[in-house]
């Protein structure tokens, strides 16, 4: 319990470490605020992006490179973060970022190619604005700067100091401080001196910023240098001399001490989720710190929860996944009585910290890698495993699944388990490319659940277990045929075929339960082909690619006997038990395999990244048919439909509010739940579902904190980690619960 302790101790340690650097600079320019329609963002790529079509957002992040143009009827505010230095851009201005600050170079960099700005500097800014003509070195002040080609180069400084100076190849020349109260134009009297009252209103009348948008170490600037009353010109004018100007200046512009690497590392990648969330219909309270690392294509998020029923520091209350104290490490099973067993359960633990590695993407990247709790497993194509997912009952229960693979222009391969601590689903696909410089590619996967009918041993009944169905293994196997035909970023197509069949083995004579003496111990080969013909198999062939921004895929298939398209998909962890039982009747030959339907369709997918990846829709639909049916209810209980839904939402799309969140919808049998047509009923929410949606809402006022609430469906377990079945005693339809979160996320 003491190790926990000092395990706890530190991880409240490290969250206080990055609180207080949560403020440090490694900035990103944010369009915070836009007034009008008239906007126009050129990305570094030359891609252009509109505020009145919806191409670009308030909360868009600015890139490197970019540039601002404003209408003749808009202004636009934009925001260094976090430091909270604020930028006004006038009507009729065009704006570009040239630099934002890192930890080896503090200084942020901008350029004012024809209009004017108005800056508002928090504290240990360091910035430089740049006109063709001239530099202004800023640290902590405010003032605008107005330009017109040839006719005016204006700046004017309203508190604070800035140096000025002729822009040359050396930097700046000519240079000067600029003090509150004065103003100086590189095509009029390029010194510094007094503006009057319509100097001043000429530069800041149309620059007004909302008190509640300004950083508030200017605020408190105001609050103490307050302007006289009636005029709006700031006391800070007043500056008794040039001398004692320059000397506020150096004390107020000396640059902050540089951030380190690993400071800026520890608050970019650390989060925080504090908050609620129901588990198997108990509600625990949780604290979870989730550092995040991205290099280019490599992503790792690590899980370091503690999830509690009453006492945070008592680990004794804590909530033990699947029955596993993950804070042990070896130390409940002894280190010194059983050192092989704690070193078992050390490396269980540490892998359960890790909720996903990946680096790169299969059919794109030449190496690919995913480990942890994932929702899209898929094997070629994925006629036999599609979009299967090992986190449905995340975070009740946790699993460092691996899905890996090669692409070594002649041949590659992928390789899969949905659990390394305990596999019980794992496969591949090897495929090769005969021709050289031709993307012809031939492949041959498997994939197999050795442990099907293990679902059965939580069951109650000591009479029920996997043994009472001869303990069975499931492979699928196939031949795929793969043809990329155009990739390009504006159209790509992808032809593809493949044809897959399902191989039961039975690991022992059934002596007990219904099947007794029905179903023998062995390979059931005949479960393929008998009597000349093959049986319990499928296939699928058609397109796949992209139209610009919008992904898609159309394929018939055609199936027969117990095969089913993507057999492993999303939902299969909650249908083992169906596809065992279903599986049984077959090889105990109470269903006839040579009289199942056999049934096609047309399977279509298309999705969608709009507004500027603000706005992602994908949605697919498998319609079958099969000539043994004769009315529509027939043809939905024998066709076994699909649907997929998945909405997502992300900040910046909805102004003001900001709000973000995603909803995802998969389902089997969907239109026999619209129509009612199974004797037994349906539910939108039964095992045939896959459901999950997220609500997040940023904190007014608190830019570091979200509300997320969150709606999951899992499978219902007992304490000890038995399921639940609604269908007892035939035990094969799992009770399905929805998992409710309400947590609050602390991000830097």
């Amino acid at each position: 319990m003491k190790s926990r302790r000092l395990i706890l101790t530190a991880a409240l340690l490290v969250l206080g470490t990055a609180l207080a650097f949560s403020q440090a600079a490694n900035q990103s320019l944010i369009l915070e605020f836009v007034q009008g329609n008239d906007l126009t963002v050129t990305y570094p790529d030359n891609t252009i992006f509109t505020y009145a079509s919806g191409g670009i957002f308030e909360g868009d992040a600015l890139p490197i490179g970019s540039s601002v143009r404003t209408g003749s009827t808009t202004t636009v505010e934009l925001r260094l973060s976090p430091n909270g230095t604020l930028i006004k851009i006038a009507k009729s201005t065009t704006f570009r970022v040239e630099g934002l600050a890192t930890p080896q170079d503090n200084r942020n960099g901008f350029t004012l190619l024809t209009g004017k700005v108005r800056a508002v500097a928090a504290k240990g800014s360091n910035y430089e604005v740049y006109t063709a003509s001239t530099v202004a070195g800023v640290r902590g002040t405010d003032f605008s700067m107005s330009y017109e080609e040839g006719k005016k180069a204006m700046l004017l400084v309203a508190r604070g100091a800035v140096e000025f100076g002729k822009r040359s190849a050396d930097g700046i020349s000519q240079s000067f401080v600029v003090n509150a109260g004065q103003f100086a134009d590189f095509f009029g009297s390029f010194v510094p001196q007094a503006f009057n009252q319509a100097v001043y209103d000429a530069e800041y009348g149309d620059m007004e910023i909302d008190p509640a948008r300004m950083p508030p170490s200017a605020l408190e600037d105001a609050a103490a240098s307050p302007t006289e009353e009636g005029d709006g010109q700031p006391v800070d004018a007043a500056l008794e001399d040039t001398e004692d100007g320059e000397a506020a200046a150096s004390e107020e512009t000396s640059p902050a001490a540089p951030e380190s690497a690993f400071v800026t590392w520890l608050r970019e990648a650390l989060g925080m989720e504090i908050g609620s969330i129901t588990i198997n219909e108990q509600t625990y309270a949780k604290a979870v710190i989730q550092p995040t690392i991205k290099l280019g294509k490599l992503k790792t998020a690590l899980y370091l929860p503690i999830i509690y029923s009453k006492n945070l520091f008592d680990p004794s209350d804590w909530y033990h996944p699947n029955g596993n104290d993950e804070w042990s490490f070896g130390t409940d099973i002894g280190w010194s009585s059983d050192p092989w067993g704690a070193f078992k359960d050390a490396a269980a633990d540490v892998a359960l910290k890790f909720k996903y590695i990946e680096y790169g993407q299969p059919l794109v990247d030449p190496f690919f890698i995913k480990a942890g709790n994932l929702n899209d497993f898929t094997v070629g194509h994925g006629l036999v495993m599609r979009n299967y997912a090992n986190d449905t009952e995340f975070p009740a229960i946790r699993r460092l699944g691996l899905n890996i693979g090669m692409d070594l222009g002649s041949w590659g391969f992928e390789a899969l388990a949905n659990d390394l601590a305990q596999p019980e689903i794992f496969g591949g696909r090897l495929y090769l490319r005969p021709v050289p410089d031709f993307k012809l590619a031939f492949g041959l996967s498997a994939v197999a659940d050795i442990a099907p009918a293990s679902i059965f041993n939580t069951v109650a009944d000591p009479n029920i277990g996997a043994d009472t169905y001869g303990d069975p293994i499931f492979i699928g196997a196939g031949v795929d045929l793969d043809l990329p035909i155009i990739t390009t970023s504006i159209l790509g197509i992808r032809a593809f075929s493949d044809f897959a069949a399902m191989l039961p083995i039975v690991r022992n004579d059934v002596t007990a339960g219904d099947y007794a003496g029905l179903i023998d111990q062995g390979a059931a080969f005949d479960m393929i082909y008998a009597d000349g013909a093959l049986r319990n198999w499928g296939a699928a062939a058609g397109f796949m690619g992209n139209v610009l921004f919008i992904d898609w895929r159309l394929e018939y298939r055609y199936f027969t006997g117990a095969f089913r398209p993507a057999f492993f998909d999303s939902g299969y962890e909650r249908s083992r038990a169906d596809r065992t039982i279903e599986w049984s009747e077959y090889l105990s030959g109470n269903t006839a395999v040579d009289q199942s339907p056999s049934v096609m369709g047309i399977y279509g997918e298309g999705g969608t990244s709009i507004f500027n990846d603000k706005l992602n829709l994908t949605f697919g639909y498998f319609w079958p048919w099969s000539a043994d049916a004769d009315t529509l209810s027939q043809q939905a209980a024998m066709a076994n439909d699909y649907f997929k839904a998945v909405l997502t939402v992300k900040k910046g799309l909805i102004p003001i509010i900001n709000v973000s969140g995603a909803i995802t919808y998969e389902r089997k049998n969907f239109v026999p739940t619209l129509i009612g047509s199974s004797a037994g009923g349906y539910s939108l929410f039964d095992e045939n579902t896959v459901f999950s949606g997220e609500l997040v809402l940023p904190v007014p006022g608190a830019p570091n904190l979200d509300l997320a609430f969150i709606v999951t469906t899992v499978i219902a377990r007992q304490d000890n980690g038995d399921v639940i079945y609604r269908d007892a005693p035939t035990n094969t339809k799992p009770e399905i619960k929805p998992a409710v979160t309400l947590e609050t996320r602390l991000h830097f």
